[in-house]
């Protein structure tokens, strides 16, 4: 069987893939095809090399001085973002931003020889710009010191970047083609095929040969920008990519959340099932004709609490540890004076203020048909609610 790595492009979003690496590695799931577009690209070789621990390194010191010439700004202050900000539109005014630093970056962490002496095949995504043709190009056609030129021409998203050129062609990322190459796999020969899409911008093609098995990868919580390259980001993303892989294999259980095996059916049997005696006929009934697994429901539930009360999403929980966290989250948090709110709330607004909102309705009793009234709370909104002040009120 050959099995191949797809890893998409999506910029300072990639570090997501070294974390899905991690869990291949820990699931012994091997491969003897990569292929990638753009930063899949880039992190492509790293497989082939099989150099995890260095790609790890890299990733989890990311910052914009290893892919920028002269960038500055913290993107955690709101001067920091307006200064990377400015500092991109001047460079796309000048064609790209000077991006000597990935190249660096590269020759320090890319190894051509172990790249070659590997038996894993490789293929990547370009676009030449001259001709206005995609470039599909596999391991055994490009030269070894053409190698770094390939990969920074496949990851060349201009015109942030500026465009790459090789022998009189100018290149430019391949996402402007097929930012998540399947098709590639398949030309070398794939039979079965784990895609890690991470759902960035860039076109992709539909895959028609539906014979060979594809198992998709993708992110379940946001990464943030495909342009801000921070260790911080690119730390939390890693470890976001190794959860979804697990989950994804079913090691793991959840969906933006974590959960280790078994717990969620812990969390149905021991904590919902008593509350469910508990609410009103029709809430009841809403639980029955929203899904036939109860499992899926509560899930559902439990997860829109944990966003509600800003719950990390990068733990792994059991079902006691989720709610006694949770109940901590609801301890913090401030109750909310619907008053001082304006009439036309919008439901970004709304759902920042969740928690608020939701311990106001569990505290304040004679306030809570205003509040159904205010924030049309729907029945899983309701049903929330209750089950929050159901394990607040009860020792779990």
């Amino acid at each position: 069987m050959k099995r191949a790595i797809v890893l998409s492009g999506g910029g300072a979003k990639g570090a997501y893939q070294i974390g899905v690496w991690k869990a291949l590695r820990k699931l012994k799931l091997d491969y003897s095809i990569v292929t990638g577009t753009s930063v899949g690209a880039l992190n492509g070789a790293f497989f082939v090399q099989k150099d995890y621990l260095k790609a790890v390194h890299m990733w989890y010191h990311m910052s914009f001085s290893h892919v920028f010439e002269h960038m500055d700004g913290d993107y955690h202050t709101l001067e920091g973002k307006k200064n990377i900000l400015l500092t991109y539109a001047k460079g796309i005014l000048n064609g790209g931003m000077d991006i000597t630093r990935l190249e660096e970056t590269l020759d320090k962490y890319l190894s051509v020889k172990r790249f070659y002496h590997s038996p894993i095949d490789f293929g990547l995504i370009t676009v030449n710009l001259s001709d206005m043709k995609p470039v599909p190009i596999c391991k055994k056609d490009i030269k070894p010191q053409e190698l770094k030129d390939y990969l920074i021409a496949s990851a060349s998203c201009f015109p942030a970047f500026p465009v790459k050129e090789i022998h009189g062609k100018k290149y430019v990322d391949g996402g402007y083609y097929d930012n998540i190459p399947i098709h590639l796999a398949l030309d070398l020969g794939a039979d079965e095929i784990i895609a890690v899409d991470l759902k960035a911008i860039g076109l992709k093609k539909k895959v028609k040969d539906c014979s060979v098995p594809i198992t998709y990868i993708t992110p379940r919580c946001d990464l943030g920008s495909f342009l801000v390259f921070d260790k911080t980001l690119a730390r939390r993303a890693m470890r976001l990519g190794y959860l979804d892989t697990m989950k994804t294999f079913h090691k793991l259980e959840g969906n933006y959340y974590t959960f280790y095996a078994g717990e969620l059916k812990k969390i149905t049997h021991k904590y919902f099932e008593p509350f469910y005696q508990v609410l009103d006929s029709k809430l009841q009934e809403y639980i029955k004709s929203k899904s036939s697994d109860l499992n899926a429901f509560v899930l559902e539930m439990v997860e829109f609490l944990g966003k509600s009360f800003a719950m990390s999403e990068e733990k792994i929980y059991t079902a006691r540890k989720f709610h006694h966290i949770l109940k901590k989250q609801f301890k913090k948090t401030k109750l909310l004076d619907i008053r001082t709110l304006k009439e036309d709330f919008k439901q970004n607004e709304f759902n920042n203020y969740m928690g608020m909102v939701l311990k106001h309705w569990c505290q304040l009793k004679d306030h809570q048909e205003e509040i159904n009234k205010k924030f049309h709370f729907l029945p899983m909104m309701k049903i929330a609610a209750f089950y929050l002040e159901y394990i607040v009120n009860n020792t779990i």
